[in-house]
């Protein structure tokens, strides 16, 4: 087979797989994971086959009250909405403040950049974060290294406790 023919059978398969795909992802299918960057349900990821687009990354980003994220070092291009709960987030040593409702921008930039949200409020926050999925053009990192500064407390807990 030709490599020009492994496109087409390529294509086919990932069409049908679209039309097969759910188009509504409900929060309780969501995939709940604790990891470095913290508690994220999943409701997009290239690597769940159960949604019709793998276009982007999308997920919903818990901090319990008290706690923080980890420190993610990436390109940008990353937006998160806040749906409950009020903080701030560091980045690149910058304070910015927010609650419920905002939109936090982190920004592409050459270099890449490094973030934190903190939770400062009295109820756990959840923010929805949404980002391109580049990887197959750009690869993860979209032309910058993306690695872990600082994991999540919840993250490190969880591993204590054998659930990480």
């Amino acid at each position: 087979m030709t490599l020009f023919e492994n496109t087409l059978r390529d294509a086919a398969a990932e069409r049908a797989r679209r039309l097969a795909g759910q188009n509504l992802l409900t929060r309780d299918g969501a995939t709940l994971e604790t990891n470095a960057m913290g508690i994220m349900r999943w409701y997009l990821h290239p690597d769940l086959d159960g949604p019709s687009t793998k276009s982007l990354y999308c997920h919903e980003l818990e901090i319990p009250v008290g706690s923080k994220t980890g420190r993610l070092q990436c390109q940008g291009g990353v937006l998160h909405y806040v749906l409950e709960g009020e903080g701030y987030t560091d980045l690149d040593g910058v304070h910015h403040e927010w609650g419920a409702g905002d939109v936090i921008a982190i920004p592409i930039k050459e270099l890449g950049v490094s973030y934190q949200h903190i939770n400062t409020g009295a109820q756990a926050v959840r923010m929805l974060v949404v980002r391109p999925n580049f990887d197959s053009a750009l690869g993860p990192e979209a032309g910058v290294e993306m690695k872990m500064l600082e994991d999540s407390p919840d993250f490190l807990a969880a591993r204590e406790q054998g659930a990480g």
